[in-house]
């Protein structure tokens, strides 16, 4: 009886050991300077950022991934560290901030924002084609009510295989999404 326990045991902690994957988490980063102290300065209008909408496939703490033209998939091992639309928006926040000097850029809704922007991302993944995959698009709505639609869709292209650099070439392409949205909105 103490031998049919005793091997039990054994192969009970031998499963425990098998190769479980560590589990990986990611965050996307910024090439701007956010770190440089803030100086004062005169704030001539206020952006309001409102929450991001992110395409519902998305809306997961796994990273996505499509693996040929009509199937995705979710890492279940390599995962965004807080919610992707979450760190979708604090980007837009920094970053804009970084690029609209003069501007109070914020989460915060004011008594008088000057543009209020709503982001809808209907892709964000890597894909089976060796690139990083950004679609979706801007909605400014300024003082007038009059909405402004500005659309993007691109892809960059990964430099090698890993979801490291799957990450990077996200964030690189969003910060060139975002350099061009402030290059082509008159705020």
């Amino acid at each position: 009886m103490k031998k049919l326990i005793i091997a039990s045991l054994l192969l009970m902690l031998m499963g425990c050991s098998s190769n479980i994957p560590n589990k990986a988490y990611y965050q996307l980063i910024s090439d701007f300077n956010t770190s440089e102290k803030v100086q004062s300065q005169v704030v001539n209008k206020i952006i309001v950022i409102e929450p991001i909408n992110l395409a519902s496939y998305l809306d997961t703490t796994g990273i996505v991934y499509q693996t040929d033209q009509i199937e995705f998939s979710t890492a279940s091992n390599n995962l965004w560290l807080t919610p992707l639309s979450d760190q979708i928006q604090q980007r837009v926040v920094q970053d804009l901030s970084a690029l609209l000097p003069g501007y109070l850029v914020t989460t915060k809704l004011t008594s008088q924002p000057a543009v209020k922007v709503k982001l809808f991302i209907d892709a964000f993944q890597g894909s089976y084609t060796g690139d990083a995959v950004i679609k979706g698009y801007w909605m400014i709505t300024d003082l007038n009510d009059q909405v402004t639609l500005k659309p993007f869709d691109f892809k960059v292209r990964l430099a090698k295989d890993g979801y490291p650099t799957l990450v990077k070439a996200l964030s690189s392409g969003w910060q060139n999404e975002e350099i061009d949205f402030v290059r082509s909105t008159k705020f």
